[in-house]
């Protein structure tokens, strides 16, 4: 199987050249399992890629759906 969109992920490298360019952003979408007891917004709290933006899925789902993480 390969990945549909491989331009959507990159390597270090790659970021480490290109993080100041207009049209790169970087987007911290951490979700852990309940069981993992993790917060991972504390975790992006503590220490994420300069200039990311924390994304929680939980923020957006809709929250009237039988089904966990639903985005409207």
């Amino acid at each position: 199987m390969s990945y549909t969109n491989p331009d959507a992920l990159v390597s270090t490298e790659w970021l480490a050249e290109h993080m100041n360019a207009p049209d790169v952003r970087v987007v911290d979408g951490s979700w852990h399992m309940p069981a993992a007891n993790r917060d991972p917004r504390a975790e992006y709290g503590e220490q994420h890629i300069p200039s990311a933006v924390f994304f929680d899925i939980d923020d957006i789902a809709d929250n009237d759906s039988t089904l966990p993480h639903m985005l409207p």
